[in-house]
C-alpha cells in the first residue's frame, strides 16, 4: 500500500504524550522483525537500546562503524551488545576502508562538498544497502536537539529506506534524559560524552565542546555551517511524499 504523510497524522495524533515504552511496544507488536533500532551509540541512542531490552523487546540494533570512529564508540557498542540481551546488534559498514576511499578519491573530509560525499559514502550507504529489509527504523532523535530536530515527529516518512522513521523519544527533554542514564546505572553511556563531547561522530571531524558553544559546535567544526551528516533525513529538512508499505499494515492506516 502507499503510505503518504497524511496517513501518519492520525497516528502522530494517537501517540502524543505517549511514553517512549508504549511506543517501542506498538511499534514491536506491529513490525516485528520488520523493526529495527538505529543507533550511533550516543547517549540517547544507547537509551533507546536500554529501554528496548529492558521491555524485552527482541529488536535489531543497526550500527554503522564508517571505520573512523573513536575506540570508546566501539567499545560502547560492544557493551551494549552485552548488557542488552534481548537485541542484536548489527554493524554495517562502507564498502571501502578509509585508506581506499582516500587513495581513490582523495581526502574528503577537508571541504564541506567532499565532506557530504564522504558522510555519504561512509554513514548513509551502509545503512542504506540495507533497504527493503525493515519497514520502520527506529531512531533517538529528540525535539530538544533544536535545530531541525526541532520538529520531529513521532512518526515519519523516509522513502529513501521506504520505510517509516520512528522517534519514541522525540519529545524527551535533555534533563528527563539525563535523569534515565543517572537512575539507571546499568545504561551503557559512551565515555566521550564525560570527555567534553555533546555529540559524537567519526572522530576526524568531532572534537570537545566549551561549555558556551552550542552542543553541535564540535561536529565538522572545521566546515561552517555543517551540522548533520544526512543519515537522518529530517536532518535536512526532507519529508517524504509516499512510501511503499506491505498491504498487512493497512489497517494501522485506517485503509
Amino acid at each position: 500500500m502507499r503510505v503518504t504523510d497524511q496517513h501518519l497524522e492520525a497516528l502522530n495524533r494517537r501517540f502524543e504524550g505517549a511514553s517512549p515504552d508504549d511506543i517501542l511496544r506498538f511499534v514491536h507488536s506491529t513490525f516485528g522483525e520488520r523493526a529495527a533500532l538505529l543507533s550511533g551509540m550516543q547517549r540517547a541512542g544507547t537509551a533507546l537500546c536500554f529501554l528496548a531490552d529492558r521491555a524485552r523487546l527482541a529488536f535489531d540494533v543497526l550500527f554503522v562503524d564508517t571505520g573512523v570512529l573513536h575506540a570508546e564508540t566501539l567499545w560502547t557498542r560492544d557493551s551494549v551488545a552485552r548488557a542488552c540481551p534481548s537485541l542484536r546488534v548489527i554493524t554495517l559498514q562502507p564498502e571501502r576502508s578509509f585508506a581506499e576511499q582516500t587513495r581513490e578519491e582523495g581526502l574528503l573530509y577537508v571541504t564541506r562538498e567532499g565532506q557530504e560525499r564522504c558522510c555519504d559514502l561512509r554513514k548513509t550507504a551502509p545503512l542504506s544497502a540495507m533497504r527493503g529489509r525493515y519497514d520502520a527504523i527506529v531512531g533517538a532523535l529528540r525535539r530538544g536537539e533544536g535545530g531541525a530536530r526541532s520538529k520531529i515527529r513521532t512518526f515519519e516518512l523516509d522513502p529513501a529506506m521506504s520505510a517509516l522513521r520512528i522517534h519514541p523519544l522525540a519529545a524527551m527533554t535533555q534533563a528527563e534524559l539525563d535523569a534515565l542514564c543517572e537512575a539507571n546505572p546499568n545504561l551503557v553511556v559512551n565515555p566521550l560524552h564525560s570527555m567534553g563531547f555533546p555529540t559524537i561522530g567519526c572522530f576526524p571531524c568531532t572534537t570537545p565542546v566549551r561549555p558556551d558553544e552550542p552542543a553541535r559546535a564540535g561536529r565538522w567544526r572545521h566546515l561552517a555551517g555543517v551540522e548533520y551528516c544526512g543519515i537522518n533525513p529530517m536532518d535536512r529538512g526532507l519529508r517524504g511524499d509516499a512510501i511503499e508499505l506491505d498491504d498487512r499494515y493497512a489497517a494501522l492506516f485506517g485503509a
